[in-house]
């Protein structure tokens, strides 16, 4: 029998740090989670360039208010696995989102991880990206 993670066991667990540095530095998106103190990232509109990586056991109400700030016309890349079966995921597909989907995996994680991207795309895409790197070949 394999025995699975505690339920939220990795909600704290940060981005890569090579990958956090290209996206906040690099391509100059903000992390809206980065002082809850500050910002409470669920309740409030995110700005232009917003970028997070929701709790692994609680990604919906931040991929709403991704969804939500997108539609007010913010930026939005989200980190987080790529698994397309529950709800959340088929909420960002919907709305045309561009999926990264890294053939590199990032430590011991039992899924692929993805960064998706909301900017109003006309269609929902999903591509394979080398590493890291790769994401600053796809035109932010």
């Amino acid at each position: 029998m394999i025995n699975f993670p505690k339920k939220g066991i990795h909600d704290n667990k940060p981005t890569p740090k090579l990958l956090y540095e290209i996206i906040t530095q690099d391509l100059k998106f903000q992390d809206v989670c980065v002082d809850k103190t500050k910002f409470d990232a669920v309740s409030q509109l995110w700005g232009n360039r917003s970028y997070c990586n929701p709790p692994f056991s609680n990604k919906k109400p931040f991929i709403l208010k991704a969804i939500e700030s997108n539609k007010a016309g913010s930026e939005v890349l989200l980190y987080s696995p790529f698994d397309p079966r529950p709800s959340w995921f088929k909420l960002l597909y919907q709305q045309n989102v561009l999926v990264m989907v890294f053939m590199k995996r990032f430590g011991h994680e039992r899924f692929a991880h993805a960064l998706y991207h909301l900017k109003n795309y006309a269609e929902a895409k999903i591509v394979l990206v080398e590493d890291e790197h790769a994401i600053l070949k796809q035109g932010f």
